[in-house]
Protein backbone atom coordinates (compact mmCIF):
# COMPACT_ATOMS: atom_id res chain seq x y z
CA UNK A 1 0.00 0.00 0.00
CA UNK A 2 2.94 2.46 0.58
CA UNK A 3 4.16 1.83 -2.67
CA UNK A 4 0.73 2.41 -4.71
CA UNK A 5 -0.43 5.58 -2.59
CA UNK A 6 3.41 6.80 -4.74
CA UNK A 7 2.31 5.78 -7.78
CA UNK A 8 -0.47 6.16 -10.70
CA UNK A 9 -1.93 2.84 -10.65
CA UNK A 10 -2.89 3.28 -14.32
CA UNK A 11 0.59 3.17 -14.98
CA UNK A 12 2.22 0.58 -12.46
CA UNK A 13 2.37 -2.60 -12.87
CA UNK A 14 1.55 -5.34 -11.12
CA UNK A 15 5.20 -7.03 -11.66
CA UNK A 16 6.96 -3.28 -11.48
CA UNK A 17 5.49 -3.31 -7.40
CA UNK A 18 6.38 -6.42 -6.94
CA UNK A 19 9.88 -5.89 -7.81
CA UNK A 20 10.11 -2.04 -5.88
CA UNK A 21 8.55 -3.93 -2.98
CA UNK A 22 10.66 -6.91 -2.88
CA UNK A 23 13.93 -4.53 -3.31
CA UNK A 24 12.34 -2.31 -0.64
CA UNK A 25 12.23 -5.22 1.71
CA UNK A 26 14.93 -6.98 1.93
CA UNK A 27 18.54 -6.28 0.53
CA UNK A 28 19.33 -8.02 -2.79
CA UNK A 29 22.69 -9.65 -1.58
CA UNK A 30 22.03 -10.63 2.15
CA UNK A 31 18.91 -13.34 2.51
CA UNK A 32 19.74 -13.19 6.16
CA UNK A 33 17.85 -10.23 7.00
CA UNK A 34 14.81 -8.36 6.03
CA UNK A 35 11.84 -9.77 4.47
CA UNK A 36 11.57 -11.82 1.89
CA UNK A 37 8.72 -11.11 -1.00
CA UNK A 38 7.41 -14.43 -2.65
CA UNK A 39 5.34 -15.33 -5.80
CA UNK A 40 3.27 -17.82 -5.89
CA UNK A 41 0.40 -19.05 -8.50
CA UNK A 42 -0.49 -18.25 -11.76
CA UNK A 43 1.89 -15.88 -12.66
CA UNK A 44 0.29 -14.79 -16.01
CA UNK A 45 -0.98 -11.55 -15.33
CA UNK A 46 1.81 -9.52 -14.19
CA UNK A 47 1.57 -7.11 -16.12
CA UNK A 48 -1.53 -5.90 -15.65
CA UNK A 49 -2.13 -2.11 -14.31
CA UNK A 50 -2.50 -2.30 -10.63
CA UNK A 51 -5.94 0.05 -10.91
CA UNK A 52 -7.75 -3.29 -12.29
CA UNK A 53 -7.07 -5.03 -8.61
CA UNK A 54 -7.05 -1.59 -6.22
CA UNK A 55 -8.91 0.93 -8.09
CA UNK A 56 -7.97 4.21 -8.69
CA UNK A 57 -8.11 7.77 -7.21
CA UNK A 58 -8.79 10.29 -9.73
CA UNK A 59 -6.91 12.99 -7.69
CA UNK A 60 -3.80 10.74 -8.02
CA UNK A 61 -3.92 10.99 -11.91
CA UNK A 62 -0.86 13.59 -12.14
CA UNK A 63 1.11 11.76 -9.33
CA UNK A 64 5.12 11.59 -10.45
CA UNK A 65 6.17 7.83 -9.87
CA UNK A 66 8.26 8.35 -6.44
CA UNK A 67 10.73 5.97 -5.19
CA UNK A 68 10.36 4.73 -1.64
CA UNK A 69 12.48 5.73 1.03
CA UNK A 70 14.41 2.20 1.79
CA UNK A 71 14.77 2.16 5.56
CA UNK A 72 18.38 0.60 6.72
CA UNK A 73 18.55 -2.92 7.34
CA UNK A 74 21.89 -3.23 9.44
CA UNK A 75 20.00 -3.49 12.92
CA UNK A 76 17.34 -6.04 11.75
CA UNK A 77 17.21 -9.31 13.40
CA UNK A 78 15.45 -12.89 12.77
CA UNK A 79 12.10 -13.31 13.20
CA UNK A 80 12.97 -16.49 15.65
CA UNK A 81 15.31 -14.35 17.88
CA UNK A 82 12.91 -11.61 18.78
CA UNK A 83 11.92 -13.22 21.80
CA UNK A 84 15.78 -13.33 23.31
CA UNK A 85 15.78 -9.43 22.28
CA UNK A 86 13.08 -8.82 24.31
CA UNK A 87 14.39 -10.76 26.92
CA UNK A 88 18.19 -8.87 26.91
CA UNK A 89 16.31 -5.61 26.74
CA UNK A 90 13.94 -5.69 29.84
CA UNK A 91 16.84 -7.33 31.59
CA UNK A 92 19.46 -4.08 30.34
CA UNK A 93 16.44 -1.82 31.59
CA UNK A 94 15.92 -3.29 35.30
CA UNK A 95 17.64 -2.06 38.24
CA UNK A 96 20.69 -3.29 39.01
CA UNK A 97 21.13 -6.31 41.77
CA UNK A 98 17.31 -6.50 42.07
CA UNK A 99 15.56 -9.40 42.42
CA UNK A 100 13.86 -9.24 39.48
CA UNK A 101 16.96 -8.20 36.99
CA UNK A 102 18.82 -11.54 38.66
CA UNK A 103 15.52 -13.90 37.31
CA UNK A 104 15.52 -12.02 33.91
CA UNK A 105 18.80 -12.83 33.40
CA UNK A 106 18.51 -16.46 34.20
CA UNK A 107 14.98 -16.48 31.57
CA UNK A 108 17.36 -15.11 29.40
CA UNK A 109 20.24 -17.55 29.92
CA UNK A 110 17.64 -20.70 29.81
CA UNK A 111 16.59 -19.62 26.75
CA UNK A 112 19.87 -19.62 25.36
CA UNK A 113 20.99 -22.71 26.44
CA UNK A 114 17.61 -24.74 25.48
CA UNK A 115 17.82 -22.76 21.87
CA UNK A 116 21.45 -24.83 21.76
CA UNK A 117 20.03 -27.79 23.04
CA UNK A 118 17.62 -28.30 20.21
CA UNK A 119 20.34 -27.27 17.36
CA UNK A 120 22.79 -30.01 18.81
CA UNK A 121 20.63 -32.82 19.69
CA UNK A 122 19.25 -32.70 16.40
CA UNK A 123 22.04 -32.88 14.78
CA UNK A 124 23.30 -35.66 17.01
CA UNK A 125 19.78 -37.64 16.22
CA UNK A 126 21.01 -37.07 12.20
CA UNK A 127 24.58 -38.62 12.93
CA UNK A 128 22.78 -41.14 14.82
CA UNK A 129 20.11 -42.65 11.85
CA UNK A 130 22.32 -41.39 9.15
CA UNK A 131 25.94 -41.26 10.06
CA UNK A 132 28.51 -38.49 9.73
CA UNK A 133 26.51 -37.55 6.71
CA UNK A 134 23.40 -37.05 8.54
CA UNK A 135 22.99 -33.30 8.55
CA UNK A 136 23.45 -32.58 5.16
CA UNK A 137 20.51 -35.81 4.68
CA UNK A 138 18.65 -33.75 7.28
CA UNK A 139 19.24 -30.43 5.24
CA UNK A 140 18.62 -31.72 2.11
CA UNK A 141 16.18 -29.79 -0.30
CA UNK A 142 13.97 -30.76 -3.04
CA UNK A 143 13.69 -30.42 -6.96
CA UNK A 144 11.58 -27.60 -8.39
CA UNK A 145 7.88 -28.88 -8.18
CA UNK A 146 7.69 -31.08 -6.01
CA UNK A 147 6.10 -31.15 -2.71
CA UNK A 148 8.00 -30.58 0.83
CA UNK A 149 6.75 -33.57 2.35
CA UNK A 150 5.72 -37.08 1.65
CA UNK A 151 4.01 -38.20 4.42
CA UNK A 152 2.44 -35.05 6.61
CA UNK A 153 1.17 -37.62 9.42
CA UNK A 154 4.96 -39.10 9.95
CA UNK A 155 6.11 -35.38 9.91
CA UNK A 156 3.59 -34.31 12.73
CA UNK A 157 4.65 -37.81 14.94
CA UNK A 158 8.26 -37.11 14.38
CA UNK A 159 8.04 -33.75 16.07
CA UNK A 160 6.22 -35.27 18.61
CA UNK A 161 8.49 -38.11 19.54
CA UNK A 162 11.16 -35.46 19.53
CA UNK A 163 9.81 -33.17 22.02
CA UNK A 164 8.57 -36.05 24.00
CA UNK A 165 12.12 -36.93 24.70
CA UNK A 166 13.83 -33.78 23.83
CA UNK A 167 11.75 -30.89 24.77
CA UNK A 168 9.41 -28.04 22.92
CA UNK A 169 10.95 -26.55 19.47
CA UNK A 170 9.36 -23.50 20.43
CA UNK A 171 9.22 -20.65 17.85
CA UNK A 172 13.14 -20.85 17.35
CA UNK A 173 12.95 -25.05 16.75
CA UNK A 174 10.38 -24.96 13.81
CA UNK A 175 13.38 -23.90 11.67
CA UNK A 176 14.45 -27.21 12.01
CA UNK A 177 11.24 -29.02 10.42
CA UNK A 178 13.44 -29.55 7.09
CA UNK A 179 15.20 -31.68 9.63
CA UNK A 180 12.09 -34.13 10.73
CA UNK A 181 10.91 -33.76 6.58
CA UNK A 182 14.17 -35.60 5.46
CA UNK A 183 14.11 -37.78 8.40
CA UNK A 184 10.30 -38.94 7.33
CA UNK A 185 11.30 -38.69 3.71
CA UNK A 186 14.04 -41.07 4.21
CA UNK A 187 11.42 -43.76 5.88
CA UNK A 188 13.19 -43.80 9.44
CA UNK A 189 10.52 -45.28 11.24
CA UNK A 190 9.01 -43.77 14.68
CA UNK A 191 10.20 -46.73 17.29
CA UNK A 192 14.00 -45.39 15.61
CA UNK A 193 13.36 -41.90 16.09
CA UNK A 194 11.98 -42.91 19.35
CA UNK A 195 15.48 -44.69 20.45
CA UNK A 196 17.69 -41.98 18.71
CA UNK A 197 15.87 -39.23 20.67
CA UNK A 198 16.39 -40.85 24.30
CA UNK A 199 20.11 -41.51 23.49
CA UNK A 200 20.47 -37.51 22.31
CA UNK A 201 18.62 -36.41 24.71
CA UNK A 202 18.26 -38.33 27.86
CA UNK A 203 20.52 -36.54 30.30
CA UNK A 204 18.41 -33.52 29.63
CA UNK A 205 16.19 -32.05 32.38
CA UNK A 206 13.42 -30.29 30.00
CA UNK A 207 11.85 -28.69 32.86
CA UNK A 208 9.66 -25.89 31.84
CA UNK A 209 10.43 -26.70 28.25
CA UNK A 210 8.74 -30.31 28.39
CA UNK A 211 6.17 -30.66 26.14
CA UNK A 212 3.63 -31.61 29.12
CA UNK A 213 3.87 -28.10 30.28
CA UNK A 214 4.18 -26.23 26.82
CA UNK A 215 2.47 -28.81 24.46
CA UNK A 216 3.59 -29.84 20.88
CA UNK A 217 4.51 -27.82 18.35
CA UNK A 218 2.51 -29.50 15.80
Amino acid sequence: MEDSETHNLQKETIKQQYEVVKARTAPPNDSNIGSHVREYGDKTFKDDKLFLYQGFYPAKSSITNRPLLSPSLKGAINQRDVDILFMWKKYEQLNVGSEEKQRALREFKETVLHRKHLDSSIDFIGKLVFGFEGPSVLEATKGPGQPLVDYWDCLKTMVRVFESQCGSLTQYGTKHMRAFTNICNNGVSETEMKEKSISACDSYNMGKWSSLVLGHSV
